[in-house]
């Protein structure tokens, strides 16, 4: 063969198997893939605390509230929503949630179903329900591409130990979360709640996600509630009193409500 139609027939063959699609990873390289993007199984490990503080805008409202979040490896989870001086709250000590919802005229708190519960242990797990999940009692489904506003990501489904269940959407470019959705069963009724996830920083050797919008399951981005954090900080010394139900309220109040 002349030289010339050579490189050219070569060149033809390079092109081919540049278009040819690469072999999809297999379950445990994409969990693998998300976890060394994010900072490293060490590095993971080794956050025992991130709290992530902002504000809060609710779409149809002109106002903006504040949020502080704070969760531990131990499981537990707190948020607080703050407006002209009233503190919402919602906690989880890593067996029984409870709450304060002064903006619907109830400042004591109260103790969370246990449906409403899995919620917020779900929130409390630092390393996402998919790592370690035959510990944790989850099990993973990869469920192949699927495309999320024009990006084709690696479909994760996780049925949770709770019984609920939640699907991860993970960038093949970034390996990071891009999008959650969390089907829960509360009171009998199924609940679909969708949070995309953005301008991810690093912390504490950690890449964590500084903006999420969230809201009910194929809702336009203009109808999500957006939480921009503004800081982040890891391996703060957090009291274990953040998380637990308050001692001043009524005895007897200690029991889950069905």
């Amino acid at each position: 063969m002349p030289r010339l139609l050579a490189v050219v027939a070569g060149l033809g063959g390079l092109l081919l198997a540049s278009q040819l699609p690469a072999a999809e990873p297999s379950l445990d390289e994409i969990i693998a893939h998300n976890v060394a993007a994010r900072g490293g199984a060490a590095q993971l490990a080794a956050l025992k605390t991130l709290e992530r503080s902002g504000r809060l805008v609710i779409p149809g409202y002109n106002i903006e509230l504040k949020v502080r979040e704070v969760k531990t490896r131990a499981g537990e989870y707190r948020q607080e929503v703050t407006l002209q001086g009233l503190t919402q709250i919602q906690a989880y000590d890593g067996h029984a949630a409870w709450q304060v919802q002064p903006f619907e005229g109830r400042k004591d708190p109260s103790l969370m179903s246990a449906d409403e519960a899995k919620g917020l242990a779900l929130e409390a797990d630092i390393d996402l329900p998919f790592v370690d999940a035959a510990q944790k009692g989850n099990k993973v489904e990869y469920l192949g591409l699927e495309d999320i506003d024009g990006t084709p990501a690696y479909k994760l489904r996780v049925a949770l130990k709770s019984g609920d269940e939640s699907t991860y959407w993970l960038d093949p470019d970034t390996w990071m979360v891009i999008r959650e959705l969390d089907r829960q069963t509360v009171r009998g009724a199924v609940q679909l709640t969708e949070t995309d996830f953005g301008e991810y920083e690093k912390v504490a050797g950690i890449y964590v996600p500084m903006t999420e919008e969230q809201g009910p399951k194929d809702s336009d981005s203009s109808d999500k509630q957006k939480i921009v954090y503004e800081k982040a900080t890891a391996n703060a010394p957090v009291a274990a009193t953040l998380f637990s139900f308050p001692v001043s309220a009524a005895p007897g109040a200690q029991k889950v409500q069905p």
